[in-house]
């Protein structure tokens, strides 16, 4: 349902706490205390909810008298009573309603199964939006709203806090308070019946009080729509999260890999940070509140001796951090400064008499050379420099610097004062190198993974044309014989489709005439038995390396096949290499489902080795070439190869990868790959063994089973328009600073009747909102054209925003100064309500200034209907699209 009326559950102007008079809540009691000490400037009504007399025909329950209709309603109450209070809150005109904590150990699961679902019933006639039930409330600082049990002080910030555990949100509060630190938002989830992890993100992804996000969660219920708002909420503000397990009872997925091993993809590919402890999740939501833009990834570090120095070195190398250089012209300088004649480099071990002001003067100098990007400051107890004189010679550099500057003091008792010093000046602190080092790792971390965050991959394969009538043929042959899997001529068939080598090699009749063929092809060599019903034995002998090992292991698995399947015959042998010719190591490559997120990509050792040559890696597709880089520098199946041979085979098994990929997104009728094993070669991969499941179509496009929505090529339209050749495509992350130099282009009156308001130009974060889209959500189309010299500029550009269930869109357009009236506007139009009708909706919805006459000629020109809009000076536009059974 996304953010519809949740403006009632984070900005409502009255607020009425619910609860039986009979069954006195102490949760009630405790909420009314905290509006009260929040300093709510709303109306605030405390409501009785009294069970029906012993004749009273009704509800249950019965409100009494309300001093106005609430916007918010905090319902303290059984849970079997909290339906029939929805209806009476709904037909009085509330909107949103938190249902707090209820006694669960005393119900049953059926009854409360029954009772989530009459809650759910009751709420929908009024679009009524419901927090929880179990959910410990909200708290919005900087409006005074703290509608919820908290026993800890909140102060107004910039972070939000959003969690599933009551004891963990508490924990956090009460260290950032300590930490003088402040929350734009607070929110317990309870049991997310209607509003979920995914409707608070959009809700604070837009939310401007609020500059970055800290997750707490176990699961979610709904992969695409979770992405969908955790990709949103990360493309302009951090997101960091601490995940417990699933719960017990979550259905397993089909592939290799666990659940944990999902999340972890899902939350690498929406761009946020994952951290592990509590611990972390402190030093997070510290980090968040006052760490700067980074300028690099490297850090160079500073500290009193060379122990401490090595250690953080030490962590952020084994870590796979980078460590800074300074170049020869610094070095020379803080030898001078030093007094030194030991060779310096970093870390940058400091004399141990230095003094408060030598550390300000050697820090002031590492930051004023061209190479340093972050720097870490390690300190211990010393009787030449005291902490506090320290920090304050710290604080007074950076105050000069625009770097990251991360601050480590080792010690106890004589650190506080320095601590307290760098707290007051906003400047991040730590008690071991090592929690240095992993928040800033944590920072680097979201540096990446946003990279990743603005990979789209298409829904049409570039660089390479699959063979559709070869690959639909294999599968129509299958599918027509009521297979469940391909057949091995079928699997290398649709393979070889898709451009992905498969190894032929011929079956042999008996031992020797197998000894021949290994022979043939070099040792050494894999062995798989072929019984005579043509199905291949499961089980098979890998790294044969003499004809002795070929027909021992010939023996044994014909001793297996008796014991396992009594019956069956072996009908014949099959050969295959055993190794590369480049040496890397057997991978296993493929696809499995997954309950909540759907198709998961795979990528290990193959299962004959043991699990030797990297490990086992997991990604949600689509994947284009980076995606697919990235998942093969995580698997590091190459670590242990020359290094000149390993750009050759990642970029072979990354092309695997990508038509991997856009073989689940052309044909739906696929379920499930295993390519094991599988080789990489310079030249490619080749695919030894093949394992290809498959199931009726779903009757649409592969991709939609996908958690991440890709790009839609196929809505890429070349058009001649007045002499000029454009290309009307959807627009992509990368058109954000195409999309601000036509608005910045406007002229003011044409800037205002698009925005209603003249502006100049755009913030950053706005224009990244608008050029980084979820397109299942919206679509905006942009016309562009390219100059003589290939750079492209846009003209024009037209969106549309659907509401949660797609009945209709509110669209927006705004066409270059230079070239309005000429006609773009109305084909930019045309084209978005071809999409809207492909797509639908059932009526598309906009709405202009009343003097804005070139708008309302374009749209009654195209059909729709001009009225007064509810605001003054304004005309709401609407054109029906589908009918409402079609939408």
């Amino acid at each position: 349902m996304t953010v519809r009326n949740l403006e009632f559950l984070f900005r409502p102007a009255s607020v009425a706490v619910v609860a039986e008079p009979d069954e006195p809540s102490r949760y009630a009691e405790v909420v009314l205390a905290n509006l009260a000490a929040g300093g709510f400037n709303g109306t605030v009504m405390s409501v009785s909810a009294r069970k029906r007399a012993l004749f009273f025909m009704g509800d249950e329950v019965r409100l009494g008298e309300l001093d106005g209709v609430p916007d918010l309603a905090i319902i303290c109450a059984s849970l079997e009573q909290v339906p029939p209070i929805i209806a009476q809150l709904g037909a009085r005109g509330t909107r949103a309603v938190i249902v707090g904590p209820w006694m669960w150990h005393k119900m049953s699961n059926g009854t409360i199964a029954t009772a989530r679902k009459a809650i759910l019933e009751a709420a929908q006639p009024y679009l009524m939006r419901v927090l929880g039930p179990g959910s410990g409330g909200l708290v919005v600082p900087a409006r005074g709203l703290n509608a919820s049990a908290t026993p800890v002080s909140i102060k107004p910030g910039k972070i939000a806090l959003v969690a599933q555990s009551t004891a963990v949100t508490a924990a956090v509060l009460d260290r950032a308070y300590s930490k003088g630190i402040g929350f734009s938002t607070v929110l317990h989830l309870g049991a997310s019946l209607d509003v979920d992890l995914a409707d608070v993100l959009d809700w604070l992804a837009a939310d401007p009080d609020t500059e970055s996000i800290l997750v707490q969660f176990d699961e979610v219920t709904a992969g695409r729509k979770f992405m969908s708002a955790a990709r949103a909420a990360a493309r302009n503000k951090p997101v960091v999260t601490i995940r417990g397990g699933p719960r017990q009872g979550r259905a397993q997925s089909s592939g290799p890999f666990t659940a944990n091993d999902v999340y972890e993809a899902a939350l690498h590919r929406a761009g946020w940070v994952r951290i592990d402890t509590l611990g972390d999740l402190f030093a997070a939501v510290e980090a968040m509140a006052r760490v700067r833009r980074l300028r690099g990834e490297s850090l160079t570090i500073l500290a009193n001796g060379h122990g401490l120095g090595r250690i953080a070195g030490d962590r952020l190398t084994r870590s796979g951090g980078q460590l800074g250089r300074l170049s020869p012209a610094t070095l020379k300088r803080l030898e001078e400064l030093l007094q030194t004649r030991s060779r310096l480099s970093n870390p940058l071990a400091l004399p141990a008499d230095i003094t408060a002001t030598n550390w300000g003067a050697v820090l002031a100098t590492v930051l004023a050379d061209e190479h340093t990007e972050n720097v870490l400051t390690v300190f211990s107890p010393s009787p030449f420099a005291p902490s506090a004189e320290v920090a304050a010679a710290i604080c007074e550099v950076s105050r000069k610097s625009d770097h990251n500057i991360f601050t480590c003091w080792v010690g106890g008792a004589a650190m506080l004062e320095a601590q307290q010093i760098m707290a007051a000046q906003g400047m991040l602190s730590h008690e071991s190198p090592e929690m240095a080092i992993t928040v800033f790792l944590g920072v680097v971390s979201y540096r990446r993974n946003r990279r990743l965050l603005m990979q789209i991959p298409p829904s049409l394969a570039e660089g390479f044309s699959p063979d559709m009538e070869a690959a639909r043929s294999a599968l129509g042959e299958a599918m027509a014989a009521g297979a469940g899997q391909l057949s091995v001529r079928q699997a290398r068939r649709l393979l070889q489709a898709y451009g992905l080598a498969v190894g032929e090699h011929p079956l042999a009749g008996s031992i020797d005439k197998a000894i021949a063929c290994a022979d043939a092809i070099g040792y050494p060599v894999d062995l798989a038995l072929l019984l005579a019903s043509g199905a291949e034995f499961p089980e098979g002998a890998a790294g044969l390396r003499s004809p002795a090992e070929i027909r021992i292991a010939a023996r044994d698995l014909r001793r297996r096949v008796r014991t396992q399947q009594p019956g069956s015959r072996v009908g014949a042998y099959r050969l295959r290499p055993g190794a590369a010719r480049s040496g890397a190591p057997a991978l296993r490559l493929g696809v499995a489902d997954d309950p909540v997120f759907g198709p998961v990509i795979f990528l290990g050792p193959a299962l004959a080795t043991g699990f030797r040559g990297g490990r086992l890696v997991v990604a949600l597709p689509p994947l284009n070439l980076i995606l697919a880089g990235d998942l093969v520098t995580r698997s590091g199946f190459a670590e242990g190869l020359p290094e000149e041979d390993r750009p050759a085979l990642h970029a072979a098994v990354s092309n695997a990868l990508v038509r991997l990929s856009q073989l689940l997104t052309d044909l739906d009728e696929v379920t499930g790959i295993d390519l094991d094993p599988l080789h990489a070669e310079a030249s490619g991969v080749v695919v030894l063994g093949a394992r290809i499941g498959v199931g009726q179509s779903a009757g649409r496009l592969g991709h939609r089973r996908f958690a991440v929505g890709p790009y839609p090529k196929e809505l890429e339209q070349p058009v001649d328009w007045q002499g000029r050749r454009l290309l009307i495509r959807p627009i992509r992350p990368e058109d954000e600073n195409m999309l601000g130099e036509l608005l910045n282009s406007l002229a003011p009156e044409d800037s205002r009747m698009r925005f209603f308001n003249s502006i100049k130009s755009l913030p950053r974060a706005r224009l990244a909102r608008f050029s980084q889209i979820d397109y299942d959500r919206e679509m905006a189309l942009v016309a562009i054209e390219r100059g003589n010299d290939g750079t492209g500029h846009a003209l024009g550009e037209v969106r549309a925003v659907a509401n949660p269930g797609s009945t209709f869109a509110d669209f927006a357009i705004v066409v270059a100064s230079a070239i309005k009236g000429q006609g773009l506007g109305k084909l930019l139009l045309q084209c978005l309500l071809g999409y809207c009708r492909s797509r639908g909706i059932a009526e598309l919805r906009g709405e202009t200034l009343d003097g804005n006459l070139r708008m309302q000629r374009l749209a009654r020109s195209l059909g729709f209907t001009v009225t007064t809009g509810a605001d003054r000076g304004t005309l709401d536009l609407s054109l029906s699209l589908n009918p409402p059974e079609k939408a």
